[in-house]
Formats: structure tokens, sequence, C-alpha cells
């Protein structure tokens, strides 16, 4: 699934049957390239991250929570911790770890059911998801090709 194709899904409370927000954004982490954690909007000002481990199931409809309670609070989240908003990579430059510039994040290709991430696609190619080094605030790094 390409994670714009989430963008704007439901998180529904599986304790209330209540919607608590809406997909926004998501965080990745490397080794293995993962989906770390779901952005949302919810009613409230500012944004929540639900870490990628707390969600029950990622339907064609919403996603599912145990409980709104695993929602946490962007502003309580260390920036070290893979599900804080730095770690978002849509919208940011690829550039290899020799510093070859590979082109814009647009879209990330992930399996629904376990989050892993497939390619990291990007204005230029289709990048594999185990070449993921990691993500900061300015950039997305990869392996350099060999």
């Amino acid at each position: 699934m390409l994670f714009t194709q989430a963008q704007g899904r439901v998180v529904m409370d599986l304790a209330t049957a209540e919607t608590v927000g809406t997909v926004s954004a998501c965080t990745v982490a490397p080794s293995p390239a993962r989906i770390s954690g779901l952005r949302l909007r919810t009613g409230g000002r500012g944004h929540h991250t639900l870490d990628w481990n707390n969600v029950q199931s990622f339907g064609p409809d919403a996603v599912a929570v145990e409980e709104a309670g695993r929602i946490r609070d962007e502003k309580n989240i260390d920036p070290a911790d893979h599900a804080h908003a730095a770690h978002d990579p849509i919208g940011k430059p690829v550039l290899t770890e020799t510093g070859l510039d590979k082109g814009t994040v647009l879209d990330v290709e992930f399996d629904e059911r376990s989050g892993r991430i497939g390619h990291l696609l990007t204005d230029e190619e289709q990048i594999p998801g185990d070449q993921l080094l990691g993500v900061g605030r300015y950039a997305v790094v990869v392996t350099a090709p060999q």
C-alpha cells in the first residue's frame, strides 16, 4: 500500500467504537525499515502519534487501536524516538551516506499488516526499504549504490 492512500483514514477506538482521529502522516525507523508511528489529527490542537505496535488492524476503511489512551501527544515525544515527527520522510530530500542526491520522498510503499517498508518512492526512483539508514529533520539517508 502507498502511504498517501492511508492519509485521511479514520482511527477507531475499539473499546468505545468512537473515531479518535484521522491519519495525517507517518514516521519511519530503519533496521528493518518500518512504519514506526502514525501521526494523527484529532479534535484538539496539534498532532498526536499512535505507535505502530499499538495498531490493532489497518483496514481499507479505518485503522483500529485497542484504546485511545495509547495515542500520545507529540509534544511529549523525545526527538530520538522514531515516532517523533522529525522521522516523517515525506517531502524530505534523500541523500546517500556519501552525499549523492536521490530526489525527494513522495510516498512510502509499506505492508499494512506488518508496517514493513517495501520502497521509498522519490521523484527519481524507487529505493528499496532495506537501503534506509535513517530519517532526520532535514533528510532521509540511504546506503550508497555499490
